[in-house]
């Protein structure tokens, strides 16, 4: 199964992909689109060019508070009502608290600078391999090549 992960962003959308034959999330690329439809157009277009099974976006919850949700994680939903209007394969959400956190520290200790390191894209990666971990996605048949 071939799965693309998202990290939406209000500036840039960071995409990443993983196949579970080898459930290892690779980053792809960041894209900077006009609003929550042209990023939804250009997820949706990225699936079909990764001829993805299924989409996973990363949705923004609040560490703490009353348990409603924020501005960011209502943006998300609005961004998967799209998306899904566009796509007809399983889009899934995963609590990507603190990618962007995790993998700005990791471009620090690497002694990478911001223009070496494409972090939303590395956010997408990690959200993916936290969704693979906590679905215990087995490797599944390898897909050959075309």
């Amino acid at each position: 199964m071939k799965i693309i992960g998202v990290d939406y962003g209000t500036v840039r959308v960071g995409l990443a992909v993983m196949d579970t034959a080898v459930p290892i999330a690779l980053p792809l690329r960041s894209i900077t689109v006009g609003g929550i439809e042209g990023a939804a157009e250009a997820v949706a277009a990225a699936a079909v060019i990764e001829e993805a099974d299924k989409i996973v976006v990363g949705l923004p919850r609040r560490l703490a508070g009353s348990g409603r949700p924020g501005d960011m994680e209502r943006t998300v939903a609005a961004f998967i009502s799209e998306l899904k209007k566009r796509v007809s394969i399983e889009v899934d959400t995963e609590d990507e608290r603190l990618t962007t956190a995790l993998v700005e520290g990791e471009r620090r200790d690497a002694g990478l600078s911001k223009d070496q390191f494409d972090k939303d894209a590395a956010a997408a990666a990690v959200l993916l391999e936290s969704y693979a971990a906590r679905h215990r996605l087995e490797p599944g048949p390898v897909r050959p090549l075309p």
